[in-house]
């Protein structure tokens, strides 16, 4: 509660701290503990997954510090050396801050945001007795790697000594420091000076569309959102921060290529045409260090599948993959360096700004007619694909039913500021369950593809290989009787998404 009651106040650049200090003492009696050196390091994940939970985590006096966003409160402290540039759950040491975070981090690192170096005097204000009543901190914070300057002075009560603290409080206001400043007010102008603010960046796509707009407009609007996201998560990929990185990059480029599917006639023809080319291009730069990423995220799930006896053999394969994903991630670092990749996303910009003039056939139409246009499309091809899917269809079927319930996802998404969001809301969460199920199944058929060319590549003789093929074989195993239980529940997942209530909703919503 303490915490709570801290009165901290900006220092105007016309104040000089000493003579204030001065002043003070001439007016109360007072102890002066002396300076205190400090530095504060600020960390989040890049998409503000603590922030956004509540928390704020600070690196100082080699501890860990959880703090409570609303109170101030320190949730939790945890003793672990210096603070690096990045540090993913794992990291942490065994205990309760670690316990709180992996579940909120999950495969994101936690990045430092701001660093504040701060030079702190202390000061107890007495009472005739030399009772500390009052506790009056002036503090000097420095943003490391900038100009920026914070002075600071803050009040801080002794239960029980309230008369004092009105008096304190009365001194500076007759000082003329009486801008007040909010909790975390150091951490939100570091934030500042370094070019960030709490919230800035989130992986959920969500734009407003005015349904004023025409079709071009409105497409004009999302490309330059999915632009800007491209962009945001370049130095990510280019510094291997988290593999969330290129996720978010490469799902931006797959909005942008179903959008240029969906909406080919609202640009003219022939950006249309070379735009689609150029994203194809960064899609397969993309894909081979995503699709390792995923493999090596589930290294855990693949040992958790197997018998222990087993789980050992797998360790060489998860060096392998690794080993590929060096490789290949150097190749990417060099494609997104090159002239070539600079030149697509320079002229992406540059005509995302311009006022093109270059009619096109649904460049005029109200956004709106589009929208329900596209997404009544995709649905009714859903709806008639998904039916012909019985027992007996082959795999394939479900895989291209998954890639129409995408180009759907996308359109709704792309859309849905123009549509009562209760109603469009539960339209995407009924399809998001089937695009789990279908997302499963091909997942898992993706990995029994790998596995099995993997198994193919291995060399019998060596006792390491024959423990390798041995886990791999039990891992296809496993595998393929989960694609049969998830294959099983497609047609009661289909039967939910396409259930009456639910075409009613879409016809409502989109005819």
């Amino acid at each position: 509660m303490q915490e709570l009651q801290q009165d901290t106040r900006r220092l105007p650049e016309s104040v000089e701290m000493g003579s204030l200090m001065d002043a003070l003492a001439d007016s109360f009696t007072v102890e002066i503990e002396g300076k205190r050196s400090s530095v504060a390091a600020w960390y989040d994940t890049f998409d503000w997954r603590l922030y956004n939970h509540g928390y704020l985590l600070r690196h100082g006096d080699r501890h860990w510090h959880l703090l409570d966003r609303g109170s101030g409160e320190t949730l939790v402290t945890s003793r672990a050396g210096t603070g690096r540039k990045r540090v993913f759950a794992r990291d942490l040491p065994a205990g309760r801050l670690r316990a709180l975070l992996e579940p909120v981090l999950d495969v994101r690192a936690l990045l430092l945001l701001v660093t504040l170096q701060s030079e702190e005097t202390r000061i107890r204000v007495l009472n005739r007795d030399r009772k500390t009543t009052v506790f009056v901190e002036f503090s000097r914070q420095q943003v490391r790697g900038t100009d920026t300057v914070l002075r600071l002075v803050r009040l801080v009560p002794v239960r029980g000594y309230d008369k004092p603290l009105r008096a304190v409080r009365a001194f500076f206001d007759e000082h003329g420091i009486t801008g007040q400043v909010p909790l975390f007010y150091d951490f939100e102008q570091g934030l500042r000076a370094v070019g960030r603010a709490p919230g800035d960046y989130s992986s959920r796509f969500a734009i407003r569309l005015d349904p004023d707009l025409t079709a071009r407009q409105a497409a004009i609007t999302i490309y330059r959102h999915l632009l800007d996201t491209m962009l945001a998560n370049e130095e990510g990929i280019l510094r291997d921060l988290d593999t969330e990185f290129l996720h978010d990059f490469r799902v931006a480029i797959r909005r942008t290529r179903a959008g240029l599917a969906q909406m080919k006639k609202v640009l003219p023809a022939d950006i249309t045409a070379t735009m689609k080319e150029e994203f194809a291009y960064l899609g397969r730069i993309t894909g081979p260090v995503r699709d390792l990423d995923v493999y090596l995220l589930k290294e855990r799930d693949y040992r958790a599948r197997l018998p222990e006896l087993l789980q050992e053999g797998l360790g060489t394969f998860f060096t392998d993959l690794a080993e590929q994903r060096r490789v290949e991630q150097k190749k990417l670092v060099r494609a997104l360096r090159s002239p070539r990749y600079r030149q697509i996303v320079t002229t992406w910009d540059e005509y995302l700004r311009s006022d093109d003039p270059t009619p096109s056939a649904q460049g005029d139409v109200p956004v709106i007619d589009l929208a329900r246009r596209i997404i009544r499309r995709r649905f009714k091809r859903i709806m008639k694909d998904g039916r012909a899917i019985d027992d007996s269809s082959p795999d394939e079927h479900l895989h291209r039913l998954r890639i129409q319930g995408k180009k759907l996802r996308y359109s709704l998404e792309f859309f849905r500021s123009l549509f009562p969001e209760d109603e469009v809301g539960s339209v995407i969460r009924q399809l998001k369950r089937l695009q789990n199920n279908l997302g499963d199944f091909n997942d898992l058929s993706v990995q029994q593809e790998m596995l099995a060319r993997y198994l193919r590549g291995l060399r019998p003789g060596s006792r390491r290989n024959m423990e390798l093929a041995a886990a791999i074989g039990g891992l296809l195993t496993n595998l393929f009787h989960e694609q049969q239980r998830v294959r099983k529940r497609f047609a009661r997942t289909f039967s939910r998404f396409g259930s009456r209530k639910n075409v009613a909703l879409f016809r409502k919503l989109f005819y």
